[in-house]
C-alpha cells in the first residue's frame, strides 16, 4: 500500500490546463490500482474539479519553486511522486513494483529515484540485486531533474529554500543534491513510461500522432510544433548526450551566444 507513504504532485499552470483531462485519463487508465492522494499544483484558482484529484492553487505571482514549497504543506507522507502536466503516462504501471521502490528507499535511505534514463552520463554502477536500476552521479549536471520520480519529502523541501523559476530550479537540482548529500537512483526499466507532449507551448509531432491513434485523449486547440524546431531540439539533445564532458560547458556557452537555451525540459 502506498497511500500512507506517497503523495503525488502533478505540476502545471493555468495556461496548460487544457492538458489536465488527457493527462489524468491516461494516469487513471495506466495506474488504476494506485491508492495515494493526488494533487494538480497550479498557479491561478480554478473552478474545475475532479473526483479523484485535488487542485492546489499556489498563486499566480510566485516562482515555480515557491509553488512547490506551497504544495509541500499539503503533503503528509514521507515520499512524493512528482510528474509534470505534459508527461502523459502511456504504459501500465506495476503498482507492486512501485511499492518495492518505496521499500528500497526506506531500507537503503535513498532520497530520489528517477524513472527516465537521461542523462546517461550521470549513470554509475548498477544497484546490487536490482537489474536495470543504477546509482546516479550527482556531480553531473541535470543528474537530478524533473522527469517523473519518487522523492524523499525532506530532500524535495531542501531544494526549494530559494525562489527559482522552473528552468533555474531544474539547473540547480544537482548542486542541491550535493549540498544535501542525496543518495539518488535511476531506473532504465520504463516503470513509468511517458509521452512528452509539449515544447514551447506547442504539441510535438510524436504526441500528435499518438493522439490521432488514440482519439479522445487530447481535444485541445494547441498549435503543432514546427519540424524546424523539433530538428533543432533533436540536434541539441543528441549533442548533449554524446559530447565529451570536458566540452559540455564550452558548447553551452557557444549555443547560448547564438540565442539557444541550455535548459532541459523548457516548454
Amino acid at each position: 500500500m502506498l497511500a500512507d507513504k506517497v503523495t503525488c504532485l502533478i505540476f502545471s499552470c493555468d495556461k496548460f490546463s487544457d492538458l489536465w483531462d488527457g493527462n489524468l485519463k491516461l494516469f487513471r487508465q495506466n495506474w488504476p490500482d494506485r491508492d495515494f492522494k493526488t494533487y494538480i499544483v497550479t498557479d491561478k484558482p480554478t473552478s474545475r474539479t475532479f473526483p479523484d484529484v485535488e487542485i492546489i492553487a499556489a498563486g499566480a505571482d510566485v516562482e515555480w519553486s515557491d509553488r512547490l514549497k506551497f504544495a509541500l504543506d499539503f503533503v503528509n507522507t514521507d515520499y512524493v511522486f512528482v510528474t509534470l502536466d505534459d508527461y502523459f503516462l502511456i504504459k501500465k504501471v506495476d503498482n507492486a513494483r512501485m511499492e518495492s521502490f518505496i521499500e528500497l528507499m526506506e531500507k537503503g535511505h535513498f532520497d530520489y529515484i528517477r524513472f527516465y534514463p537521461r542523462p546517461k552520463r550521470a549513470t554509475k554502477e548498477q544497484l546490487q540485486g536490482w537489474k536495470g536500476v543504477y546509482h546516479v552521479d550527482i556531480n553531473c549536471d541535470y543528474s537530478v531533474n524533473l522527469y517523473s520520480c519518487f522523492w524523499r519529502k525532506d530532500f524535495l523541501a531542501f531544494t526549494v529554500r530559494e525562489p527559482r523559476n522552473a528552468w533555474m530550479f531544474e539547473t540547480s537540482l544537482s548542486k542541491q543534491a550535493k549540498k544535501y548529500g542525496a543518495k539518488c537512483l535511476c531506473s532504465y526499466n520504463q516503470e513509468y513510461k511517458i509521452l512528452d507532449v509539449v515544447r514551447k507551448g506547442k504539441i510535438l509531432h510524436a504526441a500528435n500522432r499518438y493522439f490521432k491513434q488514440h482519439p479522445g485523449i487530447y481535444e485541445g486547440e494547441r498549435e503543432l510544433q514546427s519540424w524546424q524546431y523539433e530538428i533543432k531540439l533533436w540536434v541539441k539533445t543528441m549533442t548533449a548526450r554524446h559530447i565529451p564532458t570536458c566540452l559540455m560547458n564550452p558548447f553551452r556557452k557557444i549555443y547560448s551566444f547564438f540565442g539557444g537555451t541550455t535548459f532541459i525540459g523548457s516548454k
